[in-house]
């Protein structure tokens, strides 16, 4: 399949596309600072320098899909977020309109969580109507790279257009990775000593490493508010766009609370602390290492890298894409999609003949003291029930016929209701997970099938407003811990 790439940047979302096996025919990229890059890396591929406002129909060339991601500053909840008042913020309408001109098959465009805001509400909603009116049907889903073996927590909302006329079908991928890829395996190896440059001008490469380069300007006030530091053992803070705010490198300590709004390098560690190098947030993001990134200024290098999309995230969603349409592309690159076995309910009972967990006597503890390490599920709910978890009144959950085999029965402890069309908010606690049926909720029901049943009750409100995510096993479940769910709403969008 032929792709037009939009907005297209150093070309990490093109990467995996033509990893995926689709050919770039074609990219637009307006930052003539990242030109060089793009075509060094991407030589296959015809590169336009224009403004997109100015693109005509004719200019660009017929295509099978057009991937991209228009400017996220307009909705970053570390920015203005202006929305469509900002002028980056319509250049989603010059997407929209290039996508309504050349009608292809399909689309993909990329953004950052804060698109997803109530403050934008109408904006989206409106974005939606006019793609949908473009003769597209629409899915779109909040992604965090860290579940696509990619070293770092980035979450990202994508938005899957496929034409009305073409009877397919596309999914977004599951999660593939379990266990969160560490820093020490993204970059452990990379034991050279990098340069350092603030605003001095790059006149040659680093010897020994291509783009090993260290910013060594100030620290913002805002930067200084939290712990910038994850260990070794960690996955990345999400790889930032601007130089200033890219993560501290996990040789140093964790940073030292101070107050609720600074944090301080620890003392005599001080030499320890520096930002990660353009090439080590390059390896987080999944660049390989022959990806070379072309900069004069060294702030430029960081920018290149950090608004990128991850080549391995866009390479799941090509993936996707190339399934949905069942082209017989053959990919570059060997992989299999991890798959979650379904356990009948019949089996569980010969596990566990009575009670499968006990937690109601934490209850009370539980309302006062959240525990952030604990597991936590969350399910998608069925429409008949759904006004009992919408104020707070639902006392059981019952799964279905089968449940995943990759859940752990005995770590059960949280829940939260994933309300279709709206995502998750409302924090429960499972009091006892045990078997039973649906005649327990509804006795009138003449479904008397084996359940897995959770006894529950309402904690608290956990975000002030619905949070959109992925269900990644079987799209009807995710497991979980109550910390990473929590990082849905923390602000890691400096720029």
């Amino acid at each position: 399949m032929n792709i037009v790439s939009l907005f297209a940047g150093c070309g990490g979302l093109d990467l995996g596309f033509e990893q995926a096996g689709f050919r770039i025919i074609w990219a637009n990229e307006y930052d003539k600072t990242i030109k060089e890059t793009y075509e060094l890396n991407h030589p296959n591929t015809i590169l336009n320098t224009n403004d997109i406002r100015l693109l005509k129909a004719s200019d660009i060339p017929d295509c099978d899909g057009i991937i991209g991601g228009p400017p996220c500053q307009p909705w970053s909840e570390g920015g203005k977020r202006l929305g469509v008042e900002d002028p980056r913020g319509r250049l989603f309408y010059e997407y929209i309109r290039i996508i309504n001109e050349k009608k292809p098959k399909f689309f993909v465009i990329e953004n950052v969580k804060g698109i997803l805001d109530e403050k934008h509400k109408e904006s989206l909603n409106d974005f939606i109507k006019h793609l949908k009116g473009s003769g597209y049907k629409i899915k779109y889903e909040l992604l965090n790279a860290a579940d696509y073996k990619i070293p770092q927590d980035r979450f990202r909302v994508f938005f899957i257009g496929i034409r009305n006329d073409l009877n397919f079908r596309f999914n977004f991928p599951n999660a593939t990775c379990t266990n969160p890829i560490t820093l020490y395996q993204a970059i452990g190896d990379i034991i050279e000593e990098p340069r350092f440059y603030k605003d001095d001008v790059i006149r040659s490469e680093h010897p020994t490493r291509m783009n090993h380069d260290v910013y060594t300007g100030s620290y913002d006030a805002k930067y200084m508010a939290r712990n910038r530091v994850r260990s070794w053992y960690e996955t990345s803070f999400t790889i930032q766009a601007q130089a200033r705010n890219i993560p501290q490198h996990p040789k140093a300590p964790k940073m030292k609370f101070s107050s609720s709004n600074e944090y301080t390098f620890q003392k005599e560690f001080e030499d320890l602390y520096r930002r990660l190098s353009v090439r080590e947030c390059a390896r987080i993001q999944t660049f390989p290492d022959c990806f070379k990134f072309v900069y004069n200024d060294i702030k430029v290098g960081y920018k290149m890298v950090g608004n990128a999309v991850p080549p391995r995230l866009a390479y799941a969603l090509a993936l996707q894409i190339n399934k949905a349409f069942s082209t017989g592309i053959v990919p570059l690159i060997a992989g299999k999609t991890a798959s979650t076995k379904q356990v009948p309910i019949k089996t569980l009972i010969h596990q566990y003949p009575n009670i499968i967990i006990q937690n109601a006597k934490l209850l009370e503890k539980e309302i006062s003291n959240i525990d952030l390490t604990r597991n936590l599920l969350i399910s998608l709910i069925k429409p008949e029930i759904t006004s009992l978890f919408i104020n707070h009144s639902a006392k059981l959950y019952y799964t279905g016929k089968k449940f995943p085999s990759s859940i752990a029965m005995n770590k059960l402890y949280y829940f939260m209701p994933y309300i279709k069309g709206k995502g998750i908010r409302d924090l429960y606690l499972i009091k006892i997970a045990r078997i039973g049926t649906k005649q327990e909720l509804d006795p009138t029901s003449n479904d008397d099938h084996l359940r897995l049943i959770f006894e529950i009750e309402f904690v608290k409100q956990l975000f002030t407003d619905y949070q959109p995510i992925h269900l990644n096993i079987w799209h009807t479940f995710t497991d979980t811990s109550l910390n990473e769910v929590l990082k849905i709403s923390r602000d890691d969008d400096l720029e």
